[in-house]
């Protein structure tokens, strides 16, 4: 048998299978949850933690001892760069280095290795949980505004802006923060101010650099908490500030050591040009390359990954535009509490334009306060001709949706 392991079994790898079933190729997910969407969309399941590295590296060995072969792993749209170079390394498959995606996925050192690098930073630091006192003295020395944000995990959990000194609600973060981050520490960081984008880029087996796609992403910050409230693709910075994001990804990628595999950067475009914000070596989450991208522009970046990551050349027509739309992305924000009932879906689904309508939550879940970007009760894409039509659509599809709650 020849497989190909896909990390992670949530929405964002159907594509990815689907893809896989096209080419013949059998496969294996690995998920903590055996509730997963993609369990049954498997060949082989491994309930796995996908932060488990020794474990993924136990199954692959299982796997080879039967005679079968792994031919390619994937992580995309999930935050498992790291396992994913592992499990690379043990079967001897090309991909980034463990080293360079430890370094990115870890938000301190990769502001570390920046700075070394000589490249723009703002102020920052990291502090352990027994470094409490020490970090209150420096939240008093950093100057305002400030973020709080957790350093290797995703979706913005235990990250919050400050504005101005709230000693109860700093603590409180600091202590999430430290829970959600497998370092046990936080990291404090001064605040640019521009817009927001991800920057998609991508080099092949022979090292050939590409630019793939950016998209703008918009915030709500009201609360402190950066809560993502939709995406636009194509983006609508001008094409000399594009050249400057994609110029300095390169830059980053090259000085990094990164030669084949995705380089993925969350960017802010400031008055002074482009300035990183994380990174990491897998391709983008947020629904980003696997449904937004498609519907605007018909770029295939998955197919690419896909084929490098099974030591293959691909075809560059994948990363060419073959359609000339807009897409948005788009959320319904319902009141905290438990759903007691979700009514017009089958209507918001019918709307011209509305290409796809993500429900993350369901009748008897409990709504949470929006503290990060992972709360959102659902994902909608939209897709049209223009702007003005596409967020028609998406305002239409908004309103035709009521989840209750009590």
């Amino acid at each position: 048998m020849n497989y190909f392991w896909v990390i992670g079994g949530g929405l964002l790898q159907i594509p990815i299978i689907e893809k896989l079933r096209s080419m013949d190729l059998n496969v294996i997910v690995s998920d903590q949850s055996s509730d997963c969407i993609c369990h049954e969309l498997s060949d082989v399941f491994f309930q796995i933690d996908i932060f488990d590295v020794d474990s993924h590296i136990e199954k692959a060995r299982e796997i080879l001892s039967k005679g079968d072969n792994i031919s390619g792993v994937l992580a995309a749209g999930i935050d498992a760069p790291v396992t994913m170079s592992k499990l690379n390394e043990f079967l001897d498959i090309r991909g980034v280095s463990s080293r360079i995606s430890k370094t990115v996925h870890n938000k301190a050192l990769f502001r570390v290795k920046m700075r070394e690098l000589g490249f723009s930073t703002p102020k920052f630091r990291e502090f352990k949980r027994d470094e409490y006192s020490e970090f209150c003295d420096y939240l008093r020395q950093i100057g305002n505004p400030y973020i709080i944000k957790n350093v290797d995990s995703s979706a913005s959990r235990g990250t919050k802006i400050f504005y101005s000194a709230d000693e109860e609600s700093e603590r409180k973060i600091f202590i999430e923060a430290c829970n959600v981050s497998k370092t046990d520490s936080c990291l404090v960081e001064s605040i640019w101010t521009g817009t927001e984008h991800t920057v998609e880029t991508f080099y092949d087996i022979d090292g050939r650099f590409y630019e793939c796609f950016i998209t703008d992403r918009a915030f709500n910050y009201e609360t402190g908490f950066p809560i993502e409230t939709g995406l636009r693709n194509p983006t609508e910075l001008d094409l000399k500030s594009q050249k400057e994001c994609y110029q300095l990804a390169n830059e980053v990628s090259s000085a990094l050591g990164i030669k084949v595999g995705a380089a993925k950067f969350d960017m802010m475009f400031t008055d002074e040009g482009p300035r990183i914000i994380e990174m990491t070596t897998r391709l983008s989450g947020g629904f980003d390359c696997q449904y937004l991208v498609p519907a605007a522009t018909g770029k295939d970046i998955l197919s690419m990954a896909i084929s490098t990551a099974m030591g293959k050349e691909f075809d560059k027509e994948l990363n060419k535009s073959t359609r000339n739309y807009v897409a948005l992305s788009g959320s319904i924000w319902p009141e905290e509490g438990v759903i007691e009932s979700i009514e017009g879906l089958d209507k918001a689904k019918s709307i011209k334009y509305v290409e796809n309508i993500f429900m993350r939550k369901k009748v008897g879940d409990t709504i949470e306060h929006y503290n990060n970007c992972a709360e959102r009760v659902c994902i909608m894409i939209v897709a049209a001709p223009s702007y003005n039509e596409a967020n028609d659509a998406l305002s239409k599809a908004i309103s035709s949706i009521d989840i209750r709650t009590k």
